[in-house]
């Protein structure tokens, strides 16, 4: 696909932009990638801009557009006023479905929760599938401006009659904590293809406000691990998912069964995606020889093993082996491609240091390459730079 790598340029085309801020080594970019750009629909009639956020200059761009977490997707007009941010883990179909509906919408979603909260009109049906695909989680106040998400999300779930998108609202409304009755977790999880994303995502957290569905979950995560119209990345997902709610005392999972699902998977995101969902499903399952086993027989094939290490030094900590942590962080420090990302992994390492004139060293070291940065004090740079001088 033709990827604009340049702001200006992407809106110089005239037509309305869908902005992907990613990381290399990031999973979900890499999950979008494997099942959202590859779909045969996917950004007709948009021009596409792509911010890596370890390109020079990035993150002051990553401030400009309120852009932090990875991945964030973002669809504007030509004129450069924001429509509305798209969800990175729903399918390539449903994603077409969204982007279409954004780039005929003559509203922003920011309009339409104005207008609905405000009892100003009724909504049409796409203005509310907006807002209820809204990515509330890349939001950085884009949206929400200042107001509570939970009591927003009440309130949408109280406007809201189009049955798919209450349901939905709903869900995230739980997630932030809000008062409201079980009754659309209940019918979402009897037909979970339909919002698979939230079933997989939000299972642990949710579960735990209401275990008298836990059967009814893990039931439904079965459903999508074994419904042969997912994307295989999902499929193991709902794997994961199934495995943590075995450990709040749910069903059992089979976890040593998820390497198997890496069989075969060749392309570079997806399996840079699997791996790490992969290895996942056996450290949380307590299968840390497997886990590490895994990771290690990647780090020479993958396109960003300093990734892996990250996750070898978790291994190493759920062992209590201070001396591993501090070693795979640190290698995957010393290994890590693009500067943004350099300065986070080098974070990470310096926390684990026990050794107060080595963290010295490397502090100096990790300041140093980010006061060389155009952005090195901007959106997720100064983040680290913050962990670091307190």
């Amino acid at each position: 696909m033709d990827w604009q790598t340049d702001v200006n340029a992407a809106f110089a085309v005239g037509r309305p932009v869908l902005m992907y801020w990613g990381a290399n080594w990031c999973p979900p970019c890499n999950r979008a990638k494997a099942a959202i750009f590859s779909h045969p629909g996917f950004a007709q009639g948009v021009t596409l801009l792509h911010i890596d956020g370890d390109a020079p200059g990035a993150q002051l761009l990553g401030e400009r557009f309120r852009l932090r977490s990875y991945p964030t997707l973002v669809v504007l007009r030509a004129d450069g006023t924001e429509v509305t941010r798209l969800p990175c883990e729903v399918d390539g179909a449903r994603f077409a479905q969204l982007l279409a509906l954004a780039l005929a919408s003559r509203t922003t979603v920011a309009e339409a929760l104005r207008d609905t909260l405000g009892g100003k009109r009724t909504l049409s049906n796409a203005e509310w599938s907006l807002l209820a695909f809204y990515s509330w989680d890349t939001d950085e106040n884009a949206l929400l401006q200042g107001r509570e998400l939970g009591a927003t999300l009440t309130a949408l779930v109280a406007n809201c009659p189009v049955v798919e998108s209450k349901q939905r609202l709903a869900w995230h409304a739980l997630f932030a904590k809000a008062a409201i009755g079980t009754q659309a977790v209940e019918a979402v999880l009897a037909n979970p293809r339909a919002q698979f994303d939230v079933v997989t995502n939000y299972a642990s957290t949710l579960v735990r406000q209401m275990p008298e569905l836990m059967a009814a979950w893990a039931q439904a995560l079965a459903q999508l691990e074994n419904d042969p119209t997912m994307w295989v990345g999902d499929q193991l997902a709902a794997l994961r998912a199934r495995v943590r709610l075995a450990r709040l005392g749910g069903p059992a999972a089979p976890a040593q069964d998820a390497p198997r699902a890496l069989d075969g998977v060749t392309d570079q995101a997806t399996r840079h995606f699997m791996v790490n969902t992969a290895a996942g499903v056996l450290s949380d399952a307590g299968l840390l020889d497997e886990a590490e086993a895994l990771l290690l027989a990647e780090l020479d094939r993958s396109h960003a093993p300093y990734y892996f290490m990250q996750n070898l030094a978790g291994i190493a900590k759920k062992r209590g082996d201070a001396a591993g942590v501090a070693q795979w962080y640190g290698r995957a420090w010393k290994e890590a491609v693009g500067p943004s990302t350099r300065l986070q992994w080098g974070a990470t390492y310096l926390l684990a240091l026990a050794d107060k004139e080595m963290a010295l060293e490397v502090a100096r070291q990790v300041l140093e390459e980010a006061a060389a940065l155009p952005d090195g004090r901007a959106q997720r740079n100064l983040t680290q730079i913050l962990k670091i001088t307190g």
